[in-house]
């Protein structure tokens, strides 16, 4: 038979098959078969997974040079509240608050002060010492005297002078620093002269900072005089400064609550020396005053300066205090003298 015969033939069997299978289609008749055969359907197909991001290889490590060290890796920083350095500024730090107090007690440069010419308990045996040995020792008598020797308020010695630049306050210095030397004896030493903030103030040569003081105690009665007192690194010595901030200061030494200020000084510490540094008797009114309160008066003559007259015309103005004692400052020593004169020190 002929391909050509045969293919009608083929063609003719497909479509009886077709009928015979009652016209289903390819896919339902493998549907059909599933469901004879029992078979699960096949699950759909899953996306492909996304490739897994590479991961980074590790940094090479080179080796360092034969011969050269590694350095150490840098340690973490601390966090900013454990950080122990202060924080940036842009200027130095300011000084301390205290004014040369280290836990409240003032610190004495007595190496300054030797420099200076002045006295310091521990100090070597020189011709000032002595001197001062000398002046205080009348002084002393008369401030604890008993009986019929006793002087009103004998333990408020009051160190002034004529002018400025007589060496006052430098005689109130020594004369305290001489005092403390004695072992079973306070003493007090009070600024009282406002207008001399100089280097040279009595405060000014022990490095104590303006602060308040006695005019702050003047000026209100509510501030209690033991807070504005300064203790210091000499265990028998107490400073009174100044003051600061108040307003007509002259006035306020020169007034009645000045005086009774004065006074329970006198009654509130009778165991100690009250040393007073007052202003220039012929500069201020203030010493006229604050001499009708205090027991003794020492006045300071400039040698080879100091005019008899200026010399009476302050003692007169002085009268209300009825023992004044004379001390010639910067007195020249002759070599060989039998003189025993006073310290030579100028400024």
């Amino acid at each position: 038979m002929s391909s050509e015969a045969r293919v009608p033939g083929l063609i003719q069997r497909a479509a009886d098959r077709a009928r015979s299978d009652g016209g289903a289609s390819l896919v339902e008749k493998a549907a059909q078969r599933i469901a004879a055969t029992g078979m699960p359907p096949p699950a759909a197909a899953s996306a492909a997974p996304a490739p897994a991001a590479p991961t980074p290889a590790a940094p090479a490590v080179v080796p360092a040079p034969s011969g050269v060290e590694t350095p150490p890796a840098p340690a973490p920083r601390p966090a900013a509240a454990d950080d122990p350095r202060p924080p940036v500024s842009g200027r130095p730090a300011a000084p301390s608050a205290d004014g040369g107090r280290r836990g409240g007690i003032v610190q004495i440069d007595q190496v300054r002060l030797q420099l200076a010419g002045c006295i310091v308990p521990a100090g070597e045996r020189t011709q000032i010492v002595e001197e001062f040995r000398l002046i205080k020792r009348p002084l002393l008598l008369k401030a604890f005297a008993t009986d019929d020797q006793r002087t009103r308020n004998g333990n408020l010695i009051m160190v002034t002078s004529a002018r400025p630049g007589e060496g006052k306050s430098h005689t109130a210095v020594n004369l305290a620093m001489s005092m403390v030397s004695e072992h079973d004896l306070n003493v007090l030493l009070v600024d009282a002269d406002m207008h001399n903030t100089s280097e040279h103030s009595s405060m000014g040569m022990l490095g104590v900072t303006a602060e308040k003081g006695l005019l702050n105690v003047v000026a209100d009665p509510s501030t209690d005089l033991a807070d504005v007192l300064k203790r210091t690194d000499i265990p028998n010595l107490t400073l009174l400064p100044a003051g600061t901030d108040v307003m007509n200061p002259t006035e306020l030494l020169a007034s009645n609550r000045m005086g009774q200020l004065v006074e329970e000084l006198a009654e509130r510490y009778p165991d100690r020396v009250i040393i007073i540094d007052t202003p220039p008797v012929l500069a201020t009114s203030e010493p006229s005053v604050l001499a009708m309160h205090v027991g003794q008066l020492l006045f300071v003559v400039e040698a080879e300066k100091t005019s008899q007259k200026a010399i009476e015309s302050a003692l007169t103005l002085l009268g209300g205090c009825q023992n004044i004692n004379l001390v010639l400052n910067k007195a020249k020593m002759e070599a060989g003298g039998d003189r025993f004169g006073a310290y030579s020190y100028y400024y």
